[in-house]
């Protein structure tokens, strides 16, 4: 699976997000919320805003793993060559 988000769709919200199951599990996510329609908002009861969401692992191995690749992703948006071929 590849998931294209294009910087145009990026914005600077990001939610922790909480979803208890009927099970009486609480699972926790990260979310990346992404420019939408003002005609798609219905807050705060049905909030279906465009975003990506990164559900956390149980495991804190994998957590660290995890965050680890966010923090490899922040850096390559921070030192990544700006765009080419524009001359």
């Amino acid at each position: 699976m590849r998931i294209n988000v294009y910087s145009q769709e990026l914005t600077h919200e990001v939610l922790l997000v909480e979803k208890p199951s009927n099970t009486g599990v609480t699972y926790h996510a990260a979310q990346l919320i992404l420019h939408s329609s003002e005609r798609l908002h219905h807050p705060p009861a049905d909030d279906d805003r465009s975003a990506v969401t990164f559900w956390l692992p149980k495991s804190p191995g994998r957590r660290e793993e995890m965050a680890r690749a966010f923090e490899r992703i922040a850096e390559i948006f921070r030192t990544a060559p700006s765009e080419t071929g524009l001359d």
